[in-house]
């Protein structure tokens, strides 16, 4: 199996379920994948947090339910019953957010979620989604988080974000609300921004405005972006939220791309380049190319294998994606690699910002243990600002004393 080389078997069985079009030979694979003995309880493990249960049981019910185990199946299906419920309510609750904003004059775009498994897909049932997405004008945020409330939602501001007369700074900081209704349990995540200023991806919303067009959902009317531009915004999904850290993520990807073949390319990466994020398309082509055969024209691969920073960043994809027992990416390693994904100085500089304030923060500002180790008066406690520092000078000391003793 070339395209998953090194990829121990079951990773490659959930890769050849990973899409709603199997060619013959991908089918031959799949049954030749499960007649082995398959670790078919790491399978169903991973297929969750990868989000490809209801593509991993379309397939395998329809191409080799006869040699699956009859508990595996059992399972699939009761999972992915589950799936496609949720994903019905979640449907409808997104048109009625969508209604609630619209008479109050505001317009919305969905992001993600069933807008974008009715794109890609061809079936709401057929990806698996959360939270619902809705994209705003910056301009329209105030009146829609207080639309939102009088129709029920409850708001879950984070940490950090304000309400009244100081609000405004809200929408410099952050570039999200988060709203849950108390009775379906729904999640609505409102932006006006696709990504945090923390990691900028500055597109111009009134421009994409003018270029929405009109689909269908469970029969209602809706607007989405053109698929051009929700390409793009898929790749900076990928690149900015944990390095691309579900397969489902690429498979929206390749699904967008086969569904699409008349898509203007030439578009999307004037688009890219404009926005600073061209590196992050190519990452985001180059996985779904590589791992899931999606159609990709010539001259992009050739873009893509003349980029080594793109093999790099795939590379560590792969690593991560199919890390057998994953653990937490350590903040700098999240760090470097929202770094090397911006092929601009310009937009690296608040990434090299937060490590500044991350690093001054871990040497200066005193945590509990500090506070243990010496008890001071209230009074004194602006001392504390010395403990740490000298805490962790003592701590950097000892190690490399330790590291040049030769008996150790």
């Amino acid at each position: 199996m070339s395209e998953a080389s090194g990829i121990r078997d079951e990773f490659c069985l959930l890769l050849l379920c990973a899409r709603t079009r199997v060619e013959p030979q991908q089918r031959d694979l799949i049954r030749t994948l499960v007649l082995k003995q398959l670790d078919w309880e790491f399978i169903l493990a991973k297929a969750h947090p990868h989000a490809l249960i209801p593509l991993l049981h379309r397939n395998l019910s329809k191409f080799c339910a006869d040699l699956v185990p009859e508990t595996v199946l059992r399972q699939l299906e009761s999972d992915n019953r589950i799936n496609a419920e949720r994903n019905q309510r979640n449907t409808r609750e997104l048109i009625k957010v969508l209604r609630i904003l619209d008479s109050a004059g505001i317009s919305a775009v969905p992001y993600k979620g069933p807008a974008l498994a009715a794109l890609a897909h061809g079936d709401i049932e057929l990806r698996k989604f959360w939270d619902l997405d809705v994209v705003i004008r910056p301009r329209d945020i105030i009146l829609a988080k207080s639309v939102l409330i009088s129709h029920g939602y409850q708001w879950r501001p984070v940490k950090g974000q304000v309400t009244g007369r100081n609000e405004p700074r809200n929408l410099r900081v952050w570039h999200e609300y988060n709203f849950v209704h108390p009775d379906t349990k729904a999640l609505i995540d409102l932006h006006w921004r696709i990504s945090a200023p923390r990691f900028p991806f500055n597109i111009d919303l009134d421009d994409l405005w003018e270029r929405l067009e009109p689909a269908r959902l469970l029969d209602e009317d809706i607007q989405t972006f053109p698929v051009e531009v929700l390409l793009l915004l898929l790749c900076v999904h990928g690149s900015k939220d944990m390095w691309w850290k579900r397969i489902g993520w690429i498979c929206d990807i390749a699904e967008l791309l086969a569904a699409n073949p008349g898509l203007d390319w030439a578009y999307s990466f004037e688009l890219a380049t404009q926005t600073g994020a061209r590196r992050m398309l190519l990452l985001g082509l180059a996985l779904a190319h590589e791992l899931l055969q999606a159609p990709v024209p010539k001259q992009v691969c050739t873009w893509i294998r003349s980029d080594d920073v793109v093999q790099s960043l795939v590379e560590y994809v792969r690593h991560r994606l199919f890390d057998e027992q994953p653990t937490a990416t350590p903040f700098l390693e999240r760090q470097r690699f929202h770094c090397k994904v911006r092929e601009r100085l310009q937009d690296r500089f608040p990434i090299y910002r937060n490590l500044a304030k991350a690093a001054f923060i871990a040497t200066f500002v005193p945590n509990t243990n500090d506070r243990e180790l010496i008890e001071l008066p209230a009074t004194l406690s602006a001392l504390y600002y010395l403990v740490r520092p000298v805490r962790l000078a003592r701590r950097l000391w000892s190690h490399t004393d330790h590291r040049s003793d030769p008996t150790l």
